[in-house]
């Protein structure tokens, strides 16, 4: 096909069979479980929280940077009820300034889930990873882990070896 004979209809359908349909798209159905460290890296772990009736573990893949994507994976106690909804944020209690990500049920997995985390940029200061569970019935609680220590948090000394 010659760049002339190529109208926009065509390049429009060729774009939407070529794309996928949204972002979500990309990670529906599928199990980090069945498929190991999946395209994220090796996941590691980065602290637990008990919030309301479950033990929340966490892990992530790959180092948190501002303004980046950040995989993080949660594995509540299989044996409690299945929550309405888990969301999932870097930053602040409050929220403000961050995106919040809904956790999906990974498949043929009870109890594990996976969050693709929106980092902000910058991270504010006091940052946590906090989790918020919304039960099927009753009131939605939550809680948060520290996040892991980067190159980019770690504060120099004076005297430390570092010259600046």
């Amino acid at each position: 096909m010659s760049r002339s004979s190529i109208t926009p209809a065509i390049l429009t359908a060729l774009l939407a069979l070529g794309a996928p349909l949204s972002a979500a798209d990309e990670h529906a159905g599928h199990n980090h479980a069945a498929e190991g460290a999946h395209a994220h890296g090796k996941a590691e772990a980065v602290g637990a929280v008990d919030i309301s009736v479950y033990k929340v573990a966490v892990s992530a893949s790959g180092a948190i940077a501002a303004g980046k994507e950040w995989h993080v994976e949660l594995r509540l106690n299989p044996d409690q009820p299945v929550p309405k909804a888990i969301r999932v944020w870097v930053g602040t209690e409050n929220g403000r300034g961050s995106v919040k990500a809904k956790a999906e049920a990974e498949k043929d997995a009870k109890g594990e889930y996976g969050a693709h985390v929106e980092v902000p940029n910058p991270i504010p200061a006091d940052s946590k990873l906090w989790i918020s569970i919304e039960p099927d019935n009753g009131q939605t609680a939550k809680g948060s882990v520290a996040l892991p220590k980067t190159e980019a948090t770690h504060e120099h000394k004076e005297g430390d070896g570092h010259k600046h």
